[in-house]
C-alpha cells in the first residue's frame, strides 16, 4: 500500500528562481529577480537591528501595528488588511479558503507561474486562458467563467510581461465576474505603476474583489518575505482563520514597519526605476530587439527565437549579466531584465551592444 498525497499534488512543477552567481565571475550584475538595486531603506535596516536582540520573545500574533502603518501609508482600513508571508502567502490564504476538488481558478497564458501552483495545493483546478498581444484580455476571461469558477487571478502590472490593464477595462472585469467569484489582483509591481492605486477603489465597492502587494520588490526586502492583502472585512475574516498566528516574526514585522513609514523611499526607487527603464527600453529598440512599454521593474526583451534568446543569455553572462530565461511563462524567446541603476543599466546595454556589434 503507497501514501497518497491530496489531489493535484503531483501536478505541481517545481518553481525555478533566477540565478544568483556565474563560474568565475566575483561582480555579478544580478537582474534576474526584479529586486530593487537600491536595497531596503535605511531605516529598515536599523529596524532588523533592533529587532534582532528580542528574537527570543514570541512576535505580534494580530500585526496590529504593522497593519496600523500600511493603512496610515496606502489610505486603508488596517481592520481589511491581512500580512503574510510574502504575497503568496496571502494568495495561498484565498486558494485555501474559497477553492477545493471540483472548483476552477482562471489565470492568464503567461500569468506568475504560482497560480496553478497554489490551485493544484487547494485540489482546484487551474484554467488558463489566452491574453491579447500579451495583454491581459477581459473578454477572454469573462468567456472562461463557469458555474465552476471561484476565483479569477491576475497581476497587474503582469509578470513577466510588463503590460497592465487600465483602470477602465480592470473595472469592467471586477463588475463583469459573478459575486460568488473572487477577484484577486497581484499587485506586487504596482508601487512602479504611476498614479495606480493597484485595485484599492475596486475593493472599497465590491466585497469580492482582494488586492495583495509586497515588502519584496519597491522596499527591497525579497529577503524577509513579506506581503499583504487588502479586502472586504468579511473576506479577511475567513482568510485570518486559517493565517497561522505567528506566520511573521518581530524581525519581519519591525523591518516592514519601518519601511512602510519611510514616505521618501518609494518615491526615491520608482523614480530612478522610471528612468532606467526608459532608458533600456530604448537600448533595446534601437537594437532592434522587440519590448512592450513596461509598467513594473523589469523589461521583456523579445528576440527572433529561442536560439537568439540563448545565445544572447550566454553573451551577458561571459559579461557578468544575469537576466532571466521566461520559457517557462510562453516566451521561449524572451529574456526578462530587471531595471538596475544607472551604473548596472548602462553595463548592460553595453553587454548587448557588443552582442549586437557581434553579429553585425
Amino acid at each position: 500500500m503507497r501514501l497518497t498525497p491530496q489531489a493535484g499534488i503531483m501536478n505541481i512543477a517545481l518553481y525555478e528562481g533566477g540565478k544568483s552567481s556565474i563560474a568565475g565571475h566575483s561582480d555579478v550584475v544580478k537582474l534576474s529577480s526584479n529586486e530593487n538595486p537600491l536595497g531596503p531603506p535605511p531605516a529598515a535596516m536599523t529596524a532588523i537591528g533592533r529587532a534582532s536582540g528580542t528574537v527570543h520573545r514570541y512576535p505580534s500574533t494580530d500585526h496590529a501595528e504593522l497593519r496600523a502603518a500600511i493603512g496610515q501609508t496606502y489610505g486603508l482600513a488596517a481592520e481589511q488588511i491581512i500580512c503574510g508571508v510574502g504575497s503568496d502567502e496571502v494568495l495561498q490564504f484565498v486558494c485555501q479558503a474559497f477553492a477545493g476538488e471540483g472548483d476552477e481558478i482562471i489565470y492568464t497564458e503567461h500569468g506568475f507561474s504560482m497560480y496553478p501552483i497554489l490551485a493544484h495545493m487547494a485540489g482546484a483546478t487551474p484554467v488558463q486562458v489566452a491574453e491579447a498581444e500579451r495583454v491581459v484580455s477581459v473578454d477572454q476571461i469573462l468567456a472562461a467563467v463557469s458555474e465552476r469558477t471561484r476565483i479569477v487571478m491576475l497581476a497587474n502590472p503582469a509578470n513577466p510581461t510588463g503590460t497592465m490593464l487600465p483602470d477602465g477595462e480592470l473595472e469592467r472585469l471586477a463588475r463583469g465576474l459573478p459575486a460568488t467569484v473572487i477577484l484577486v489582483i497581484d499587485g506586487a509591481y504596482a508601487e512602479y505603476a504611476e498614479g495606480y492605486d493597484g485595485g484599492a477603489s475596486l475593493v472599497a465597492e465590491l466585497p469580492n474583489v482582494l488586492m495583495t502587494r509586497t515588502f519584496s520588490k519597491v522596499y527591497g526586502l525579497g529577503g524577509l518575505r513579506i506581503g499583504w492583502g487588502y479586502g472586504a472585512r468579511e473576506v479577511i475574516e475567513v482568510l485570518t482563520r486559517i493565517r497561522q498566528p505567528f506566520n511573521l516574526s518581530t524581525v519581519q514585522l519591525q523591518a516592514a514597519q519601518a519601511a512602510v513609514e519611510d514616505r521618501d523611499w518609494v518615491p526615491a526607487c520608482t523614480a530612478l526605476n522610471a528612468e532606467q527603464r526608459a532608458r533600456l527600453t530604448a537600448a533595446l529598440r534601437q537594437l532592434g530587439v522587440a519590448c512592450d512599454e513596461s509598467h513594473a521593474n523589469f523589461v521583456l526583451a523579445r528576440f527572433a527565437d529561442e536560439a537568439e534568446a540563448g545565445a544572447v543569455d550566454l553573451a551577458l553572462q561571459a559579461e557578468g549579466i544575469l537576466v532571466r530565461r521566461v520559457t517557462g511563462y510562453g516566451f521561449p524567446e524572451g529574456l526578462r531584465m530587471t531595471v538596475g541603476d544607472a551604473q548596472q543599466t548602462g553595463r548592460l546595454i553595453a553587454a548587448l551592444t557588443k552582442w549586437r556589434e557581434g553579429r553585425a
